[in-house]
């Protein structure tokens, strides 16, 4: 059966994952479910999403590939149903339907923006390489609904993470001269120009918990110290260590907070 296209234009919602990413989700739900019953299922699901309700979300969207798993639209609906398994902490299962997203031939934007998912996945978990993989090919194939100045930054942290800090420059420089009004750039500025790294173990909204991260730092043998930090408008407490005079310098001792237990994220 042929599928229905209400609407055409592109709603674009912006959708936060944990960490420092920032997701985009394209509504073209309305011009891809099907004219019969699993139509209100697939509607039913999207609502959910717009509306922060998780679970629901992926309970409905769930049930509509039940109903129909070689639907032409099941990547759409992987995807959808992947950014809310993120937001339920559900990483292994979202990254499972990312997977599936970017494998069945998706109509654009969906397979990019499903890369842009996995990668920072990966980013987020401390997998450089394979976040590295996954923007490289949105870069070569982009779309206007992909959050470009977002994957640039990502790409050019990631490669200095890797050891390619050269490389991971020239995509900060890039973000700067094409996208000088976002907020990824500033941030790309603040990496390229910087004089000294320091390596941030967490951030907390309380500051109790700040404080006891740093005392399991300063156990593990480091000097941590406290820093306000600002990460999607709110106020948090971020307990870091060192301050490297080079990137390099920098990923060593976060190579070496890892191997002590730590999370890793190195800031200039």
């Amino acid at each position: 059966m042929p599928w229905a296209l209400t609407r055409r234009r592109v709603l674009l919602v912006r959708l936060l994952t944990l960490g420092l990413a920032a997701v985009v989700l394209p509504a073209l739900a309305s011009g891809c479910a099907q004219q019969r019953a699993d139509r209100a299922v697939f509607d039913s699901g999207y609502a959910a999403l717009q509306a922060g309700r998780w679970s629901q979300a992926v309970k409905e969207f769930s049930r509509y590939l039940r109903q129909d798993p070689d639907s032409a639209d099941r990547g759409e609906v992987y995807y959808y149903r992947g950014q809310a398994l993120v937001h339920l902490e559900r990483r292994t299962d979202a990254r499972a339907d990312f997977l599936r997203a970017v494998g069945s031939d998706a109509r654009p934007p969906i397979g990019q923006l499903a890369r842009v998912a996995l990668g920072n996945l990966y980013y987020e978990a401390g997998h450089d390489l394979e976040a590295v993989k996954q923007y490289a090919v949105v870069l070569r194939d982009p779309h206007e609904a992909v959050p470009m100045p977002l994957v640039l930054l990502r790409t050019g942290v990631a490669l200095a993470r890797l050891g390619r800090w050269e490389k991971g420059k020239r995509y900060l420089h890039y973000l700067m001269v094409n996208y000088p009004d976002s907020a990824a750039a500033r941030q790309a500025a603040r990496y390229a120009s910087a004089e000294a790294f320091r390596v941030q173990t967490g951030a907390f909204s309380a500051r109790a918990s700040a404080d006891v991260q740093a005392r399991q730092v300063r156990r593990a043998g480091f000097t941590p110290r406290l820093a306000w930090v600002r990460h999607s408008g709110r106020r948090l407490t971020a307990v870091q260590v060192g301050r490297e005079r080079t990137y390099s310098g920098a990923a060593s001792l976060a190579q070496r907070l890892r191997r002590a237990g730590f999370n890793t994220l190195i800031v200039p």
